[in-house]
């Protein structure tokens, strides 16, 4: 049983393998295939211009360019993360010391208002409260009645 399951398996490897070049090692072919033909065009567009046809035929071929693009980046981004799993690095240290750049990179230390630059937490809270607080004030205003 065990041994039937195991070369069950392989075969199922195998199939799967072919699959994945056909399905994926064919995006490469047509990223260049596509860019290609947008590069025809485009010299075309320069020397005669192009009939309409030509330019919705263009608009289809980047968009496809586009979703072959996205599919590359997202089979990329599953393979690393297949990796990641694989080899038990979650990264956390880099993603660690990313977080806390960000953080400091979004620390509000001084702030300059009309009377000079303001420092500290409290007095920067209450510039802050201050200036959207006047920023979204009602105004009085005569407001036009339709007597």
């Amino acid at each position: 049983m065990g041994f039937i399951l195991k070369e069950r398996f392989k075969e199922l490897k195998g199939v799967v393998k072919d699959w994945s070049r056909r399905t994926y090692g064919e995006a490469e072919e047509k990223k260049k295939s596509l860019i290609n033909e947008i590069m025809v065009l485009d010299l075309k567009s320069e020397s005669m211009g192009l009939v309409e046809g030509e330019v919705v035929a263009r608009k289809k071929l980047f968009d496809d360019l586009w979703k072959t693009l996205k599919s590359i980046d997202a089979m990329i981004f599953q393979r690393s993360r297949s990796k990641w799993l694989k080899e038990c690095d979650s990264n956390s240290r880099y993603f660690h010391n990313c977080i806390k750049a960000r953080k400091r990179r979004n620390n509000v230390v001084a702030l300059r208002s009309i009377n000079g630059w303001v420092e500290g937490p409290i007095q920067v809270r209450e510039e802050v409260v201050s200036y959207f607080r006047n920023h979204f004030a009602n105004e009085e205003r005569q407001r036009p009645t339709l007597d």
